[in-house]
């Protein structure tokens, strides 16, 4: 089993599609991570951090935003676009710096290294997008190209074959995830500043405050992304599997990354079997702090079983279809 493991990520990363992807993540990576300094964003590259006496400094930044914002909203004219958006960055960001005040934790710079990484979950969707490519070529490809019939003809299963073939994609998923991370956290060492405190403050998804230790928020933040990349894989490798046809598999896989959440959302509206949905499970980034379920009646035990069903669901057909077929014909 681990020689044909072997034998799959050989080939993967054999091909041009897979160096290509590689280069493009750690290009997206960089950006990501330098874009403040390439766009000379004065506030991004501010590395203000504060002193021994940060209470203080904090209070008296405090003190200048609100005196600002008072004689901004003092004129007594309609404000216009550019005055608008002051206030309400100088009101959220004294929301923020207060927080910070009250419980007692330094806030960090402006360009800090845990926001960064945190930031960089927004690019999951892309790496879905990625291990979609690869998953919908990984045994569609192998009939296309006629190789499928020099992998049955050696002693090994078809059960091993396609073992293999399913534990090369998840590993790959995982590979492009950690290659983003890895890449993020080299260029935000040098294009961020490192926080004072272990704890990381963030805004929930009702507008207020929270904190917990950025090593427990990370994990989760990390645990959730992967889940969904196995998702993604598993479908686009079932459907791979089933169809033979490495489009259909890259499209409708396509087709439920961009259209599920949406879809879903109003499929919710109407029925309450909406929750059922492999689409209204995936993201377990619902489930941090901070954050809440898009779909009343969900919970993480609830998702978890769901997604667990959902995917022993695609393996048990695929595994069907690619034994039982005569996949040679």
């Amino acid at each position: 089993m681990i020689q044909l493991i072997i034998n799959e990520w050989q080939k993967v990363f054999s091909r041009k599609n897979n160096i290509i992807i590689m280069i493009f993540i750690i290009g997206i990576a960089a950006i990501f991570s330098l874009m403040p300094l390439l766009f000379n964003d004065d506030q991004a590259i501010d590395t203000s951090t504060y002193g021994e006496n940060w209470e203080y400094e904090v209070t008296q930044q405090i003190t200048t935003l609100e005196n600002e914002t008072e004689a901004i909203l003092d004129q007594g004219e309609e404000l216009d676009f550019s005055q608008s958006i002051t206030v309400s960055i100088n009101e959220d960001e004294i929301q923020r710096l207060s927080y910070h005040l009250n419980e007692g934790i330094e806030p960090p710079a402006v360009n800090d290294f845990y926001s960064r990484l945190v930031d960089a979950s927004s690019l999951n969707a892309l790496i879905g997008i990625f291990v979609t490519i690869i998953a919908s070529a990984m045994v569609s490809k192998e009939f296309s190209m006629g190789t499928i019939k020099l992998l049955l003809i050696r002693t090994q299963s078809r059960t091993k074959i396609l073992t293999s073939k399913y534990i090369t994609t998840v590993l790959l998923a995982f590979f492009y995830y950690g290659l983003l991370y890895l890449s993020t956290a080299i260029f935000a060492l040098v294009s961020t500043d490192m926080n004072p405190t272990s704890d990381y403050v963030f805004m929930t998804v009702y507008g207020s405050y929270e904190h917990a230790p950025f090593i427990s928020y990370f994990l989760g933040l990390v645990g959730s992304n992967l889940v969904y990349l196995v998702i993604i894989a598993t479908l686009a490798f079932m459907l791979s599997t089933v169809t033979r046809n490495t489009s259909l598999s890259l499209g409708t896989t396509l087709g439920t990354i961009f259209l599920g959440t949406g879809v879903t959302s109003f499929l919710a509206t109407k029925t309450d079997l909406a929750k059922y949905l492999i689409t209204a499970n995936w993201s377990l980034e619902n489930y941090l702090p901070g954050q809440g379920a898009f779909i009343e009646g969900l919970s993480l035990p609830f998702s978890m079983t769901v997604i667990i069903v959902y995917i022993a669901l695609f393996l048990g057909v695929a595994y069907y279809v690619f034994n039982k077929k005569d996949i040679l014909s």
